[in-house]
């Protein structure tokens, strides 16, 4: 009942939280509305799950095994961890949050947040609907606003934390080598690829290929990294592709742009080495390369082989390696 409250703050307040998504991380208005509500289910369905899951232990006999009796009984059920630290990132900072929060309290733990720099007032204002229901207990839900540069790895090592939960990239890893033998929870970075086959809807996977790529300006864990094309269809589906992220718009979040600044200089200059490396290497650039200080234009980088970075190093941004197979 009490995550349900939550949630119900969530949905009352999610244009002011939307605000803070809009002016932090740039993320289109609509998207950021829409971001709010998926929270909102997530912590409902928490809820509900939870119950479920939780209220019920496992009984197990001891003949189990070949040649065993069964004259012993053992009755199996979950106890909290403790403390669990969620840790989430910057592209989703609030519906990252929750999915680690909800779970962790139905399972009667007690959590501490550590935002991501940016994103932090979007989940200051997210953990305010927690408070603001004044059914958790004081020091059950926690935030701490530090960088994880500075102060990460005292926070991961610490002895108050039971429990790990970090979605992110590379620093993940070293927060895994300092947390010690504690559970771990990590959704680190990836490569995912599309591949299109010969007897493939090319439409219908060209589609998906755009809008899989370049939702928030391709600055998500699941967004499409790579496309690896038979070369039979590879002309057309590369055609198909060029047209579908030819109608993308690009501009400001406030403007629901489909493509808009990606989060800090350092990730756009990151994200053009890859595009430089590739050129210079004699990948086909399918559109002129163009950056605005950190809004970088979608782009679809064709004949993309093995020994070019942008075919392993996930770009985190508004560009497409392809790979003819």
């Amino acid at each position: 009942e009490s995550l349900r409250k939550a949630a119900g703050l969530i949905r009352e307040h999610k244009h002011t939280i939307a605000e803070f998504l809009v002016r932090e991380v740039a993320k289109g208005r609509k998207d950021s509305v829409v971001e709010c509500e998926r929270s909102a289910d997530l912590i409902e369905y928490c809820a509900e799950e939870g119950v479920r899951l939780l209220s019920k232990g496992d009984f197990l006999t001891s003949d189990a095994f070949p040649g065993s009796d069964r004259n012993k009984l053992c009755l199996a059920s979950r106890v909290p961890l403790g403390t669990v630290l969620c840790v989430p990132p910057f592209n989703y900072p609030v519906n990252l949050a929750v999915s680690k929060i909800a779970p962790a309290l139905i399972a009667g733990n007690a959590v501490l947040v550590k935002p991501p720099t940016q994103g932090s007032v979007a989940g200051l204002h997210m953990m305010q609907c927690f408070h603001k229901t004044g059914v958790f207990p004081d020091g059950l839900i926690n935030m701490l606003t530090i960088r994880s540069s500075e102060n990460g790895d005292y926070m991961a090592s610490h002895k108050g934390v039971n429990c790990l939960s970090f979605t992110g990239g590379d620093t993940g890893i070293r927060l895994a080598e300092k947390a010690g033998m504690i559970p771990l929870q990590m959704e680190l970075g990836g490569k995912d690829a599309c591949v299109v086959c010969t007897d493939a809807d090319l439409d219908l996977a060209a589609k998906h290929i755009v809008k899989g790529a370049f939702s928030y300006s391709g600055q998500r864990c699941t967004a499409v990294k790579v496309v690896m094309v038979e070369e039979s269809v590879a002309d057309e589906v590369v055609r198909k592709v060029v047209e579908g992220v030819g109608a993308l718009t690009v501009g400001m979040p406030d403007d629901n742009c489909s493509i808009t600044p990606v989060i800090s200089k350092s990730s756009a200059d990151s994200i053009e080495a890859l595009v430089v490396d590739a050129k210079e290497k004699g990948a086909k650039l399918c559109h002129e390369y163009k950056r605005k200080c950190n809004l970088i234009w979608p782009l679809v980088v064709d004949h993309v082989r093995p020994d070019m970075k942008l075919a392993w190093e996930e770009p985190f941004g508004p560009v497409l390696p392809i790979m003819r197979v």
